[in-house]
């Protein structure tokens, strides 16, 4: 099974093509990236486009579809889910929307720790959640939240955490008055990719897939919080 997906959460935006071959292997035909200064609308699909020219796939050859559904930017999620909606709608195929920090934790990989990625969501806050140490696709044993970055240390197992992400780059400062003393690192650049594996593993799995395409935002928008 080949499968696009891609990552639009944040200011740096992620495409990646994989390939499930029947004895279960997953491997990346193409990936990359770019960082967007004004808006993933006009730069997604040529990024699209270019690695399917470098993959050497056409068009219809993706039999599924994958993007990261949040938290992080509104508008960055709306256009990758819209750009998903709009595949499924043409070619009639799975897709399947994947939580960001869940991603995050899969590119991160296997830890000694129970891993805590982290998004800078404005407003001295981050997104976050936690996940087991090692599982794939990563067990979530704290789900979502926006809050200050000192939220992340709340709680911890005895094991520790390990924190990572451009959330925790930008309040290290923060974090380490907090008590944090672990490495602190950017994490991966390859959250599409780390989507996309999520993905396939659902699709694999007897279970059906999660169906969930809708914008995961963890806090609400300013124009609700004002109507309401």
């Amino acid at each position: 099974m080949r499968l696009l997906a891609i990552d639009t959460s944040t200011w740096w935006g992620g495409v990646a093509l994989l390939e499930r071959a029947p004895d279960g292997t997953i491997r990346v035909a193409a990936e990359g990236g770019i960082h967007v200064e004004d808006s993933h609308a006009a730069r997604l699909l040529p990024l699209v486009e270019a690695l399917l020219r470098l993959a050497g796939w056409d068009k219809g050859d993706p039999a599924a579809y994958a993007a990261t559904r949040g938290p992080g930017s509104f508008t960055g999620i709306r256009v990758g889910l819209g750009l998903l909606k709009g595949l499924a709608l043409a070619s009639g195929r799975p897709c399947v929307g994947i939580p960001t920090l869940d991603a995050m934790a899969e590119a991160f990989g296997p830890s000694e720790r129970e891993r805590v990625p982290l998004i800078d969501a404005g407003r001295g806050e981050v997104y976050g959640a936690r996940y087991d140490s090692g599982s794939s696709p990563p067990r979530a044993t704290v789900n979502p939240w926006v809050g200050d970055p000192a939220s992340a240390l709340a709680g911890a197992p005895a094991g520790g955490i390990v924190v990572f992400g451009g959330g925790a780059v930008r309040h290290e400062a923060r974090l380490r008055e907090a008590g944090y003393s672990g490495v602190i690192g950017p994490g991966s650049s390859s959250i599409a990719a780390a989507a996309g594996r999520i993905a396939l593993a659902h699709l694999a799995s007897s279970s059906p897939p999660p169906g969930d395409l809708s914008p995961l935002y963890v806090r609400r928008s300013d124009a609700e919080v004002k109507f309401k």
